[in-house]
C-alpha cells in the first residue's frame, strides 16, 4: 500500500466505509439525499469520537497517539511525540506527517513512546498524524486521531482560556454565541488564537470536544496538568504559575503573546509581570469593533525584533528566569569538599565589615562547631554577621524548639539571626507548607565576594573524601558526599547581596541599611559573564526554565550532575537532546552510600527506598541513551571498605552545556526545585569557565562505574526498584 493509498486516519476510514455503505445501498434500494446524510453524520460522528479517544491520555497510551498540539515559530525546533500503545507491535517505524508530508521517520524500539525533531514548517495551523510502517518502509496502520502544529506568523497572540467555554454550568447559547463573535473578531482584527487550559487533570480531549461542538475557530490547545508535571495540588492554586510559565515560554520561542481572553478583565500580577492584556470576550469585541489593538500589534513586532537582535541562550534566559547577564566578574567553582571548607573559613577570615549566611540545614558536626565558633570570633573582631536558615530543615523555631546551635550565635551582641517560615503550631502544620520552604546556599563577605552553593552546615558537605575513615559498617551519614559551590567576585555579587537582603527583609530580619558599605558599585574584577537565577517557590519556575533553556541550545554535549528524580518537563528536554544527537552524560551517586560491589552502607530505611526510587526514574534514560555514571571518588589509605572504593551520595547540582555555559547552585532538576522551594543558581556564560568545569568532571566520570541495564549489578535489584517506584508518596519529591 502507498502512502497515497493509505488512510489519513481512522475517522477517514469510517468515512470511506460509510460511503461504500451508502452506495451499495443506492444499488438496492432509492435511497434520498436525507438517508445518505444520516449516514455521512453518522461517519464524522464516530470519527469526532475516535479523535476524541486519540485525545485522552489513558486511551491515548492504550491505543496509541499523537502526544500533544504545538505553538511555536518558524524555524524553531519541534518535538513531535507519540504514544504507541498496543499498535506498537504492528510497524517496526513510525512515521511522522505534518499535513500530507511526510517529515520524519523512527524505529520503534521497546520503548512506548517515539519522538522526532523537526525544524518548524511556515506560519499557519498544520495537522500532525502518525503512521506504523513494516520493516519495508510500507504503511501497515495509522495511529488514531492527529494533533495541531500551530506556527505563529508574528501577528500578536491571543490566549484563550478554556474555562469560557467548558460547560461547568448549564448550556448557555447566547454566551457561547458572544464568545464565538468575539474569537472571529479578533481574528479579524489580526490576533492568532490558542486554546490554553490549567488544571489539575488533563482536559485536552473535553476541550476538543467543546471547540468542535460550539464552532469556535480552529487553534492549538496546550494543557498545563498539574498531575502530568508530577505536581501535586495540595489544596494551592497553581493557575497563576503556570500562566506565567507558558507566556515565557511561548516568548522563548519567539511567539508573541500579547492578550490573554478570560472570564473578566483583570489586572493580576500575571499581567502586570508578563506584560499582558487580561481581558473579557465583551471587552475584546468592543477594542476589535474600535480598531484598538495597535498596542498589541507593536509589542509583537517590538518582541521580535528583540529576539532578533539576540543570542538563542540569552533570549531563551532573559524571556524566562527573571535574570540579565552582568559583565566583569571572576568566578571559581568547587567540588571538593575540603578545598571548600578552607576557602569558606578563609572568607571569614578576611572579613571586614560583614558576613551574610543563609543556609536551609544546620546539623550537629565538626564543622558546624567550627562554624559557630568562627562567626563568634568575627562578630567579637567587628564585624557584623547575619545569619540566616530554614526553619523547618534547621529545626529552629518549629513548634517550639530551638537548635541549640543556633543559640550560640543569638547570645551575641554582632549576630542577628532569623528562621525563615517558622511553624509555630501543628495548626500550621500541613504538606504545603512543609513543602514550601527555602532552599538557597549563599554567603557573602563584605558585599564583595559571594559563594552560591549547594552545601549545607554539616559535616558531609565541607569533609574530603580522603580526611573520613571508612570500613564495612561506618554509617551512610558519616561518608562525605560530593558537592558544589560558585564563588564569585565583581558586580555579580551586588545581585546575590540583593536577594539576600530581599529575603532577610520579607521574613522580618532587622534593617540593613541600602547604603555603599552594603551594596557598594563593583568594579570589574575578571572578563565572564554571568547571571543569578532566583527560583521563588510557587511564584514563577525560574529554576526550571533555566535548565529548560541551556538543554534546548545544546548542540554537542551536556554534563549533567545530580541525583533527584527528574521533572517531567526537563525528561522532555531531555530526550529532544537525545533525538538530535546530543551527548549527554549524568553524574550521579548513590542515596544510601554503597561498598565497591554495591552492597548498601549501614544507612537508614528511607534513604535506601529513596535510591531506589530514583535508579527507577533514571532508568528510561538510561535505555534511551543517557550515559550515566555512578560516582566513585579516588582511592584513599583511609578507606578500608571491602574493595578498597565506596559509591556515595551526589549532593551537587551543576549542568554544563557545549563548553559554553555552566549553572552551579542549590536547585536540584526535581519537582520538588522546580515548583516549592526556592532556589538560587548562578549561570556562568563564559567559555574557558565552562571548559575547566568540564574537565573536572570528566575526571571525575572517568574514574566512576557507568551503570548498564544489562549488568548484574542493574538486574538485581530490579524488583526493589519496580516495588519502591510503584509505592513511594510521590508528594514527598514532587
Amino acid at each position: 500500500m502507498t502512502d497515497e493509498e493509505a488512510p489519513q486516519d481512522l475517522g477517514e476510514r469510517i468515512r470511506r466505509i460509510a460511503a461504500t455503505i451508502a452506495g451499495e445501498v443506492d444499488k438496492r434500494w432509492a435511497v434520498g439525499d436525507e438517508s445518505r446524510s444520516i449516514l455521512d453524520a453518522a461517519a464524522r460522528s464516530f470519527g469526532a469520537t475516535m479523535e476524541r479517544w486519540g485525545r485522552n491520555p489513558s486511551l491515548r497510551h492504550l491505543l496509541g497517539g499523537v502526544e500533544r498540539d504545538v505553538l511555536t515559530s518558524p524555524g524553531e525546533r519541534v518535538e513531535l511525540s507519540a504514544s504507541l500503545g498496543m499498535s506498537a507491535a504492528l510497524g517496526t517505524s513510525a512515521r511522522f506527517f505534518v499535513d500530507d508530508d511526510a517529515v520524519a521517520e523512527t524505529p520503534i524500539a521497546d520503548g512506548a513512546e517515539v519522538r522526532t525533531l523537526i525544524d518548524a514548517p511556515g506560519p499557519g495551523i498544520h495537522r500532525v498524524g502518525v503512521k506504523l510502517c513494516n520493516d519495508k518502509g510500507e504503511v501497515v496502520s495509522g495511529l488514531i486521531g492527529h494533533r495541531l502544529l500551530q506556527v505563529a506568523g508574528g501577528r500578536p497572540v491571543a490566549l484563550v482560556r478554556a474555562a469560557l467555554f467548558l460547560r461547568s454550568a448549564p448550556y448557555d447559547s447566547a454566551a457561547t454565541a458572544s464568545l464565538a463573535e468575539a474569537l472571529r473578531a479578533m481574528l479579524d482584527a489580526g490576533f492568532e488564537l490558542v486554546y490554553f487550559d490549567i488544571h489539575e487533570k488533563n482536559r485536552d480531549a473535553l476541550i476538543h470536544q467543546e471547540i468542535l461542538e460550539q464552532q469556535l475557530p480552529p487553534g492549538a490547545i496546550l494543557v498545563y496538568s498539574a498531575e502530568e508535571e508530577e505536581l501535586r495540588s495540595l489544596g494551592v492554586d497553581f493557575v497563576d504559575m503556570f500562566a506565567s510559565t507558558a507566556i515565557r515560554r511561548l516568548r522563548a520561542k519567539g511567539v508573541p503573546v500579547t492578550t490573554i481572553l478570560a472570564e473578566r478583565d483583570e489586572d493580576s500580577k500575571v499581567s502586570r509581570a508578563e506584560r499582558v492584556s487580561i481581558m473579557a470576550p465583551s471587552t475584546a469585541l468592543r477594542r476589535a469593533r474600535e480598531g484598538g489593538f495597535e498596542a498589541e500589534a507593536e509589542q509583537a513586532a517590538q518582541l521580535l525584533r528583540d529576539r532578533a537582535s539576540s543570542s538563542r541562550l540569552d533570549w531563551r534566559l532573559d524571556q524566562t528566569t527573571d535574570s540579565r547577564l552582568v559583565a566583569g566578574n571572576s568566578f571559581h567553582a568547587e567540588l571538593d569538599n575540603e578545598q571548600a571548607r578552607q576557602q569558606l573559613f578563609a572568607a571569614f577570615e578576611a572579613a571586614e565589615a560583614t558576613i551574610h549566611i543563609q543556609f536551609y540545614l544546620i546539623q550537629p558536626g565538626h564543622f558546624t562547631e567550627r562554624l559557630i565558633v568562627e562567626l563568634i570570633q568575627r562578630a567579637r573582631a567587628g564585624v557584623k554577621v547575619r545569619f540566616m536558615v530554614d526553619a523547618l530543615y534547621s529545626d529552629e523555631e518549629v513548634l517550639g524548639r530551638l537548635n541549640p546551635l543556633i543559640q550560640s550565635l543569638k547570645q551575641e551582641d554582632n549576630i542577628e539571626v532569623i528562621a525563615v517560615n517558622p511553624i509555630e503550631s501543628y495548626k500550621q502544620v500541613d504538606v504545603s507548607r512543609l513543602k514550601q520552604r527555602d532552599h538557597r546556599k549563599l554567603v557573602i563577605i563584605d558585599s564583595r565576594r559571594a559563594f552560591v552553593s549547594g552545601r549545607n552546615a554539616g559535616d558531609e558537605y565541607f569533609s574530603g573524601f580522603d580526611e573520613v575513615p571508612v570500613h564495612d559498617n561506618t554509617r551512610h551519614e558519616n561518608i562525605p558526599w560530593l558537592d558544589a559551590h560558585v564563588e564569585v567576585s565583581g558586580p555579580l555579587v551586588r545581585e546575590v547581596q540583593q536577594t539576600f537582603t530581599r529575603t532577610w527583609h520579607r521574613h522580618g530580619g532587622g534593617t540593613i541599611p541600602p547604603d555603599r558599605a552594603v551594596l557598594p558599585e563593583l568594579e570589574a574584577s575578571g572578563g565572564a559573564a554571568g547571571r543569578l537565577v532566583v527560583h521563588r517557590g510557587l511564584a514563577e519556575t525560574n529554576g526550571l526554565a533555566m535548565y529548560e533553556a541551556m538543554f534546548d541550545i545544546a548542540e554537542d554535549h551536556v554534563y549533567i550532575v545530580n541525583d533527584y528524580p527528574i521533572v517531567p518537563a526537563l525528561e522532555r528536554a531531555i530526550y529532544r537532546l537525545l533525538a538530535r544527537g546530543v551527548s549527554i552524560k549524568l553524574l550521579t551517586g548513590s542515596a544510601a552510600a554503597r561498598r565497591d560491589d554495591g552492597t548498601f552502607f549501614p544507612a537508614p530505611l528511607q534513604r535506601t527506598l529513596f535510591e531506589y526510587m530514583v535508579k527507577a526514574k533514571l532508568e528510561p534514560l538510561l535505555k534511551a541513551g543517557v550515559e550515566v555514571y555512578e560516582f566513585v571518588p579516588p582511592p584513599s589509605r583511609r578507606i578500608v571498605a571491602r574493595g578498597g572504593r565506596i559509591r556515595p551520595y551526589v549532593h551537587a547540582k551543576l549542568v554544563s552545556v557545549d563548553a559554553l555555559v555552566t549553572s552551579i547552585g542549590s536547585a536540584n532538576l526535581d519537582a520538588t526545585a522546580s515548583f516549592w522551594e526556592s532556589e538560587a543558581n548562578v549561570v556562568v556564560q563564559d567559555a574557558e569557565f565552562a571548559r575547566g568545569v568540564e574537565a573536572t568532571l570528566q575526571k571525575l566520570i572517568d574514574g566512576s562505574d557507568r551503570l548498564d541495564p544489562e549488568s548484574e549489578y542493574w538486574k538485581r535489584e530490579r524488583a526493589q526498584r519496580a516495588v519502591v517506584a510503584t509505592l513511594w508518596p510521590e508528594t514527598l519529591y514532587s
